[in-house]
């Protein structure tokens, strides 16, 4: 054999104890990490199905009563919470002699109820007017066989007696001079059915209440506020 010949087959055979020798670290390498793997999940395979069992058992034995504070120092519960009996401030309590019962207590005045209905009621509907019937002055003596006269008229002012007819007569003067027609005045005390001591300013007689009132209207216009309504009947 020539020696390019024996040279060829030494790198041959130097390639192929190469390549076993990287074979031969990867299995190797491949084991060493299979070992760690098991190494940690093993435990937590083999104990998953114990804990489990283990917590579903307390969950139906029921809510359990809640432990007293421990102490970070020694992991003991507080000395107080030996000395003191554990009571629910929530639960219910027989009252003690001389202790006040629990009563109502009255909201504020101007308070408002958050929880009631605080819908302002609907307001009573107004009654329908009645329509005004004025006062009635009656004039004579009823006597049989005979019909009274009706009617109405406006009276403007009523001035006392102590001021003079001649106070009265200018009120009704001034009326005339404004355009008021049938101005009269007359003494309440000749009048039986009227209030002595006065002397009353009116105008009419008017035949039915809306002409009288329709003229009660324009005296209101031309300055007597005060103007008024009566019924006459005069016999």
């Amino acid at each position: 054999m020539s020696a390019a010949g024996l040279s060829t087959r030494r790198r041959r055979h130097n390639a192929a104890e190469a390549k076993s020798r990287r074979q031969r670290k990867l299995a190797i390498g491949g084991v060493a990490l299979l070992a760690v793997v098991l190494v940690i999940q093993l435990p937590r395979i083999l104990g998953g199905g114990g804990g489990e069992e283990s917590s579903a058992a307390p969950a139906a034995a029921g809510p359990a009563a809640p432990a007293p504070p421990v102490s970070r120092k020694n992991g003991r519960a507080p000395s107080f919470l030996k000395s003191t009996p554990r009571v629910d401030p929530f639960g219910p309590r027989s009252i003690a002699d001389g202790e006040p019962a629990p009563a109502a207590v009255a909201a504020p005045p101007g308070a408002r109820d958050p929880f009631a209905d605080n819908t302002p009621a609907a307001a009573a509907p107004k009654p329908p007017a009645q329509p005004y019937v004025p006062k009635t002055i009656v004039i004579g003596t009823p006597r049989a066989g005979r019909a009274p006269t009706t009617g109405y008229i406006v009276i403007l002012a009523s001035v006392p007696e102590n001021n003079g007819k001649r106070a009265a007569e200018q009120i009704a003067s001034r009326a005339a001079s404004n355009g008021i027609d049938g101005v009269h005045v007359v003494q309440s005390s000749t009048r039986k059915s009227l209030r002595a001591g006065f002397y009353a300013v009116y105008v009419g007689l008017f035949k039915s209440q809306g002409a009288a009132q329709s003229a009660a209207s324009r005296m209101h216009s031309r300055g007597y506020g005060d103007a008024y309504i009566r019924q006459l009947v005069r016999y």
